[in-house]
């Protein structure tokens, strides 16, 4: 543990400027690491929300240490509720004007704070993202990570928002939360919390929420926290455990989103987001689970998602418009041995297709809805 000086001494009922919150469940491994390096900020007007999730090594033992060391550090402790609720204690119990969520197996630069608090004040910003890099621990080899689709948005430092750019918005940055400072008092007043009771995306949920109702947003250009992964393919073997919760909690988004009355401005970006991601879930899985999730897709999500009815052009990659377009078109099978026999759907007839089908779809509800009328 470093020693550092002028710590601040925040007593129960002292403001601050900004809360750090760490959902923390056995990471004993790395849990030092990280808490010496927010603890050694550059800025130091800050508290320290450490989360334990019910811990099963000693990970509590030695936040205690911290905490007994350093007044800044909280300790909330939680029953395996999971990372989203663990985050949600965090936020509740937020004193600061300004909220970070940190991972507890992730460290940072020591100017992390200061550089997304000075650019959040300076700019009156609702979220400040700022840059990161991949951290293998098993390689112990830093990796750069690649801008997401539409991160050219936040060129020159420009504070910018949905208003400026309804369709790229909502893939300008990362769907996690553990890149960017957000102002409290937006999160309360639009109602911003994580989704609960999901092993996956209750980040996302938080994250594209924020998107869609912020009037402030800019990016840090500086790579200011190393975000650690187990293995190339740690990630990957995620999305295959969880992938049936993904189009789950694109719903419960979009739900969000209308009732709050943002769907619609910002209809065709989530159409790229939701079915580009779902387009690369499906890459990662194999032959059964590719099968459930296009079963998945096609029975319960195309159409509430948004996917149908757009005309090609709404699509970024004529990739996702075809696989948009096949789960509408054809089971899993049928998809099957159109792929064998190396046919592709023409885009250009894309939407004369999908238009066809859909005639042929209402004629047949319309027949059958007249049989069972005729059977009672």
């Amino acid at each position: 543990m470093s020693d550092k000086p002028e710590i601040i001494e925040n007593t129960e009922n002292q403001k601050v400027t900004v809360t750090v919150v760490i959902p923390v469940y056995n990471a004993y491994d790395f849990i030092r690491p990280c808490m010496d390096s927010v603890l050694d900020q550059t800025f130091r007007d800050i508290e320290v929300i450490c989360v334990d999730d019910g811990s099963t090594d000693h990970t509590l033992d030695i936040l205690k240490e911290y905490q007994k060391a350093d007044t800044r550090v909280r300790i909330v402790t939680e029953t395996n509720a999971g990372p989203a609720m663990a985050r949600n204690a965090g936020l509740k119990r937020a004193r600061g004007e300004y909220v970070i969520f940190l991972d507890a197996d992730d460290f940072f630069e020591p100017a992390l704070i200061e550089k997304l608090y000075r650019k959040s004040k300076d700019n009156d910003l609702d979220i400040a993202i700022t840059k990161y890099d991949i951290y293998n621990s098993k390689k112990a080899r830093f990796y750069e990570n690649a801008d997401t689709v539409h991160n050219k948005i936040y060129g020159d430092g420009i504070v910018t928002s949905k208003n400026e750019y309804p369709d790229f918005i909502l893939q300008s940055t990362t769907g996690s939360a553990w890149n960017k400072m957000f102002k409290k008092t937006f999160l309360i007043e639009k109602n911003i919390q994580f989704l609960p009771d999901v092993m996956m995306f209750e980040d996302v949920y938080f994250t594209t929420c924020s998107l869609a109702f912020a009037e402030r947003v800019s990016l840090v250009p500086d790579v200011l926290i190393h975000h650690r992964i187990y293995s190339e393919q740690s990630r990957a073997k995620r999305f295959k455990k969880y992938y049936s919760q993904v189009p789950a909690v694109y719903l419960k988004i979009k739900e969000f989103l209308m009732k709050g009355g943002m769907y619609q401005p910002l209809a065709k970006g989530f159409l790229n987001l939701t079915a580009s991601r779902c387009f690369y879930i499906f890459g990662l899985l194999g032959s059964d689970a590719k099968e459930h999730f296009w079963k998945l897709l096609r029975e319960n999500y195309d159409a509430q998602l948004g996917w149908q009815n757009h005309p090609a052009e709404d699509f970024e990659s004529p990739e996702v418009c075809e696989f948009c377009a096949n789960i509408e078109l054809y089971t899993y099978d049928q998809y099957e041995k159109i792929s064998k026999r190396g046919r592709k759907l023409d885009r250009s007839k894309i939407d004369q297709t999908l238009k066809q089908n859909r005639i042929r779809r209402r004629i047949w509800n319309f027949i059958t809805k007249s049989f069972r009328k005729k059977e009672k």
